[in-house]
């Protein structure tokens, strides 16, 4: 079981925890409230998309800003390319796709955003930092 004391600090791995449970709860509203399974769809792609940027951009930046030598290699600059080519990938699915909705597709990236306000919110409440 965790303390108090190792729960303090940043948590990536929470902030796409809850940004999983915003796209869900996102997508569900969708399908409830509005009855549209492709604004559901377009939110939950824009979500995914959004939170396999942040955790390669994660890894990325780890990689980068190391102690020692930064490794900046072939893996790295592959990811660089790779999360550019999935954002511009959902970015021309916008435009390509009729059905796509727009709204949907800002909510589902704002869900990352949502979700890191949500984990700088609990560092303010738990004193972490």
């Amino acid at each position: 079981m965790r303390t108090v004391h190792e729960d303090r600090g940043f948590s990536s791995q929470r902030v796409v925890r809850t940004a999983a449970i915003l796209v869900v709860v996102g997508a569900v509203a969708e399908l409830v409230l509005f009855r549209t399974w492709i604004g559901a769809v377009s939110l939950t792609a824009a979500g995914l998309v959004a939170m396999i940027n942040f955790r390669w951009l994660e890894v990325i930046v780890h990689r980068l800003i190391q102690p020692g030598k930064a490794r900046l290699d072939r893996w790295t600059l592959l990811r660089i390319i790779g999360r550019l080519i999935l954002l511009a990938g959902i970015l021309a699915a916008l435009v390509v796709v009729p059905g796509f909705d727009a709204v949907a597709v800002a909510c589902g990236f704002s869900t990352l955003v949502v979700a890191l306000i949500i984990e700088g919110l609990r560092q303010v409440r738990v004193g972490g930092g």
